[in-house]
């Protein structure tokens, strides 16, 4: 009953979604992302929905991510970090060589785990296992560029 209730919930979740598009992301965010790319980054999503590629796929931001760690690969969720190690897995990339991003203490907390960088944004900024604070998304570009991340 447990498991019909939540894909029911997930259902009416999806369907929220149908409405999102392009325009419900911030131009900073894809000029973000566009800049790491042109830097040669990997980058990848490492979140506990299972909707992540329909997220992407809505927001048409899929072309940005090498990988797509999500509910659907994962049994654990944040702050367990086994979806940021799988991330860093496809990538073919060591937790040390990353930089979690997060909005949410249990991400921080999943990503310090799991032996990663973090940056904390929004509520994230002021959890304490964080290893960097960031005000907006473009300050990413300022960390990465004072870092040696693998490419």
């Amino acid at each position: 009953e447990k498991e019909s209730m939540a894909e029911e919930k997930n259902e009416i979740y999806k369907k929220l979604l149908s409405g999102m598009s392009p325009c419900d992301v911030k131009e900073e965010t894809r000029d973000t992302l566009a800049a790491l790319k042109a830097m040669g980054l990997l980058l990848a999503i490492g979140s506990s929905s299972r909707n992540a590629p329909y997220i992407l796929n809505k927001t048409q931001l899929e072309g940005f991510f090498d990988a797509v760690s999500d509910g659907n690969n994962i049994s654990r969720s944040k702050p367990d970090p086994e979806v940021f190690l799988k991330a860093a897995q496809m990538l073919g990339l060591l937790p040390a060589e990353c930089l979690v991003i997060e909005d949410a203490h249990a991400g921080i907390e999943a990503g310090a785990a799991g032996g990663f960088d973090t940056a904390g944004i929004g509520d994230a900024r002021n959890c304490e296992k964080r290893s960097f604070a960031i005000d907006e998304v473009a300050d990413i570009l300022k960390i990465v560029e004072n870092a040696r991340l693998p490419k």
